[in-house]
């Protein structure tokens, strides 16, 4: 078996792609990396992905589930599906919503037609409340997670989620579950991505990593740089430069919201571990 690796840091790509012919397996290295040297050609300023790109715009009615992701769980036969339904809110007066208003079911299987297995879970809804006036509170849709189980390795499952009893339910997915972990078995390709950001250079390594088609992605750090921006949604690269005299440094959170739907085209098919960066630190303002 052939191991692959390639890492994708903002916004440029190394990849690793080893050839049979000389690299039979990693099991044989250590070896020196293969990668492809750093175009200089690619640096510059990082344009945002405006809120009105239709990447980032919300594409579901009432309940129907958006920012679909897969996730893994303790080993190759479990995995994490999760999505929100619902709309954020932002603004002064702001109700969330009932997680309890809506199920969270994922029906799968290994076939398309029928989905015989059926795994329900939990939802919540996230809050970020500003005790300062003139910063608009966030209040997010109905955050959703299930955990399937009794998966086989290397296996092609075929999902789609939501509350069947509305009915609102997710468009068809698929993913593939992990080897059985050991010495010879183990991923065949495996995406790293770090600073990834939302900007029109996101969209270029989303794109060559896409290509790449990855087993897993690992995303280690800095992911949708939210807290770059302020609750008016106005951007700013130095966020303590432009705004010293504000009572909190805050993240504007719809970000993440839109870096959700951004994204779902690759980690609803792809499983994605993601390790928390200095972009995701915000800090809580006491009240």
């Amino acid at each position: 078996m052939t191991f692959r690796w390639f890492f994708v840091f903002s916004v440029s790509i190394a990849v690793a792609a080893i050839d049979d012919d000389l690299i039979p397996s990693t099991l044989d290295g250590p070896f020196e990396p293969v990668t492809v040297p750093y175009d200089v050609s690619l640096r510059g300023n990082a344009v945002d992905l405006p809120d009105t790109d239709p990447r980032v715009r919300r594409c579901v009615e009432g309940f129907e589930p958006e920012q679909i992701s897969v996730s893994l769980s303790v080993n190759y036969d479990s995995v994490w599906i999760s999505w929100i339904t619902g709309e954020f809110q932002i603004g002064n007066n702001i109700k969330p919503l009932n997680p309890n208003t809506v199920a969270s079911v994922v029906r799968y299987g290994r076939s398309r037609v029928p989905l015989t297995d059926e795994a329900s879970g939990y939802s919540l809804v996230y809050n970020q409340l500003y005790p300062f006036e003139g910063l608009q509170n966030y209040t997010s849709g109905i955050i959703h997670h299930v955990r399937l189980t009794g998966l086989k390795p290397s296996t092609l499952y075929y999902y789609r989620c939501g509350d069947p009893s509305i009915p609102a339910m997710s468009g068809i997915y698929h993913f593939r579950t992990m080897p059985v972990s050991g010495p010879r078995s183990y991923p065949n390709r495996i995406a790293v991505v770090g600073d990834l950001g939302l900007t029109y250079n996101t969209t270029d390594t989303i794109h060559n990593l896409k290509s790449n088609k990855p087993d897993l992605v690992l995303l280690v750090g800095d992911v949708s740089y939210a807290n770059l921006y302020r609750t008016n949604g106005t951007g700013s690269d130095c966020y303590d430069c432009s705004f010293p005299e504000t009572p909190i440094h805050e993240t504007y959170q719809p970000r993440w919201d839109y870096w959700g739907r951004f994204m779902q085209s690759l980690i609803s098919r792809t499983p994605i571990m993601v390790i928390e960066g200095n972009h995701e630190i915000e800090e809580q303002a006491g009240k």
